[in-house]
């Protein structure tokens, strides 16, 4: 797999490519995260795609710049100088969790580049849907756990240990089985970015208003049947705005269906990246 850094905004973002052909970016969630997530269950789609890795800003080996604004618009930019700087025309985005937001968002900016997109773990449209998931998550916690989440929210802004036990405490809420997790690589998190990119998510993302946009692109939703927001909710509140997309049931998997379910995640994108025309039924 060729590495590299590029020069993005005046900033270095690493980058991993792998394969020829149709290019599809991978855009990873948190926001924080990194593309260690989608390694290696991801790979064996290089056998018939352009693979596209990338550490967001700040992110994974992404250089971090000291009081960088963090901010949906900032990433939706630095996604778009990357597809021209590898002198990309129209591309496929795969995105996950926050990932799917960023895809989305890039989609409602820049709908001529894009080919399809493919969203697992999605959050939804607006702040009400990410509002909604923090909730429902917050619902699976007993009381013992509520309490000890404040505390481990609050602990881990001075310590590294205390974000260990807040991954600890949640990790097996995000997951179908729990045996999944011995799967699970360890990513160091940019709180940064999850600050703040998490409040604008909360109070101001909406694309709503960018539907037109959306409608006009082929989109695939796979979401894990016990996902924090499940296929009903996903179907109830996201589907009902755009007709064009289809809506897949990941079975036997949470929020990280690339993590518990890689197989079933590689065969739905082939199958959906060779299927012809918008809303084209996909079996897997």
């Amino acid at each position: 797999m060729e590495e590299k850094e590029l020069k993005i905004n005046g900033k270095n973002l690493f980058v991993k490519q792998k394969g020829d052909g149709e290019p599809m970016i991978f855009l990873h969630g948190g926001p924080g995260g990194s593309l260690d997530y989608f390694l290696p269950h991801m790979e064996s789609l290089s056998k018939d795609f352009q693979l596209i890795f990338y550490d967001q800003t700040g992110c994974g080996r992404s250089e971090t710049v000291a009081g960088h604004s963090y901010s949906i618009d900032d990433e939706i930019s630095n996604l778009e100088e990357i597809r021209k700087a590898l002198n990309l025309d129209k591309v496929t985005l795969f995105g996950e969790s926050w990932g799917s937001i960023l895809a989305l968002s890039y989609a409602a900016t820049y709908p001529d580049r894009i080919h399809k997109l493919i969203l697992t773990a999605a959050i939804g449209l607006t702040y009400r849907d990410y509002r909604a998931f923090k909730e429902n998550l917050f619902r699976k916690l007993g009381f013992k756990k509520k309490m000890l989440l404040g505390w481990y929210s609050f602990s881990s802004l001075f310590s590294v240990n205390a974000s260990k036990k807040l991954e600890q405490l949640l990790d097996p809420f995000y997951v179908y089985s729990v045996d999944t997790l011995r799967r699970k690589k360890e990513i160091l998190y940019n709180k940064d970015a999850l600050k703040h990119i998490g409040r604008e998510l909360d109070q101001e993302y909406n694309l709503l208003p960018s539907l037109k946009e959306l409608r006009s692109l082929p989109i695939a939703i796979a979401q894990g049947s016990h996902d924090v927001l499940t296929p009903a909710y996903i179907k109830e509140n996201v589907m009902v705005h755009l007709p064009n997309a289809i809506l897949l049931e990941v079975e036997e998997s949470g929020h990280w269906t690339i993590l518990e379910q890689p197989g079933k995640m590689v065969s739905l994108t082939r199958a959906f990246m060779t299927a012809k025309g918008t809303g084209t039924p996909v079996h897997v």
